[in-house]
């Protein structure tokens, strides 16, 4: 089976950065009224524009050292996903994800309140009475803000030294993208589908020459694909030392289309990531039961040629399933229906106990 398929063909996230001056809003509301509106303002993906190279004074920079800064989204119960990206020696660039808390900080001088800075935190941050004077992940301050608009200068913190050289602020500009479906109900597959989804289950059934109806529980080839991407050297044709193996997995989808497959270690932690876009078809009879989706790498939904229909969604539980044709050893052609069972992230959950077959 094929690994593109089974992330739904790897479901590319992002988005970009937001936050905000006093513009566009009145000066005399109170700074909890100026707080509801920079939140209202802030929340969704956020795309850095992407121009000349250096014009840090212009704000036209998209790199911090040897980073790129991609793209951010707000959710607005205070989480946000930050994308990165290095070029390699090769030309090939690498894309990297971090997720967490954010926390703003606002100021009042001659009686307006402002938004100062924001900072991005690690996952296990909780907001207390001292405001972090840097973030983790990163701080942002010098914020211009509207509801399509953004400026701003970030600098990335500790916890990025893995992937990036920090120590170095830039100046950036963005745009906010439009929201799927505004119109949309609250009843709708469209707004109960904007959840993060831990995935419990996943079916494949085969219907080919020589194979029909083979169905298997494939979850734990489904995390056993990400540790093969992540571990497997193919210079040596062996796995590395102490790479850890995924036993849960994550799947965030935003309004904002973009999703996030995020797998997790035993203790928790986030070891790796998949992102891409999603889109709902406008040619089924059901509104909101179909969607296409496409991974980082790909140009267009076209080219991604994925779709998904939605099974079921309730508050808590969601089955999604996929239909792709593969070819197996033997050259014979078969159709593949995966069957993704998915609960919310914040419920109770037993990991999954997988014996890797490498």
């Amino acid at each position: 089976m094929k690994r593109s398929n089974l992330v739904f063909s790897v479901f590319s996230i992002l988005l970009f950065i937001g936050c905000g001056s006093s513009a566009g809003v009145d000066p005399h509301l109170s700074l909890e009224e100026q707080q509801e509106i920079t939140d209202v303002n802030l929340v969704g993906k956020w795309k850095i524009r992407r121009t000349s190279i250096g014009s840090i004074s212009g704000k036209t920079a998209v790199s911090t050292a040897n980073c790129s800064i991609d793209a951010i989204e707000f959710f607005d119960d205070r989480s946000y996903v930050l994308e990165v990206s290095t070029a390699e020696t090769a030309g090939d660039t690498i894309s990297k994800i971090y997720r967490g808390k954010y926390d703003l900080d606002f100021v009042v001088n001659n009686n307006e309140p402002s938004l100062n800075k924001i900072v991005l935190m690690d996952a296990d941050y909780l907001s207390g009475t001292n405001f972090p004077a840097i973030g983790s992940v990163a701080t942002i301050d010098e914020i211009n803000l509207s509801s399509e608009e953004v400026s701003f200068r970030i600098e990335l913190g500790q916890s990025t030294v893995d992937f990036c050289i920090t120590g170095a602020a830039i100046s950036l500009e963005g745009d906010k993208e439009e929201k799927l479906e505004p119109e949309a109900t609250e009843d709708s597959n469209h707004v109960k589908i904007q959840q993060e989804w831990r995935l419990i289950d996943l079916t494949a059934a085969v219907q080919g020459s020589s194979q029909v109806n083979e169905t298997s529980q494939d979850i734990c080839l489904f995390l056993e694909g990400d540790y093969y991407d992540r571990c497997y050297n193919e210079e040596t044709d062996e796995f590395l030392d102490d790479c850890p193996q995924p036993v849960s997995s994550t799947l965030l989808m935003s309004g904002y289309g973009t999703f996030l497959f995020t797998y997790f270690d035993a203790n928790g932690s986030a070891i790796s990531t998949n992102n891409g876009e999603w889109r709902w078809r406008t040619d089924t009879t059901l509104p909101y039961s179909s969607f296409m989706v496409k991974g980082a790498d790909e140009d267009s939904f076209e080219e991604g040629n994925t779709t998904i229909d939605v099974i079921s969604i309730t508050d808590t539980t969601m089955t999604l399933e996929e239909l792709y044709v593969d070819t197996n050893e033997a050259g014979e052609s078969m159709n593949v229906t995966l069957r993704y069972s998915f609960q919310l992230a914040s419920l109770p959950y037993q990991d999954v106990s997988c014996d890797f077959d490498l």
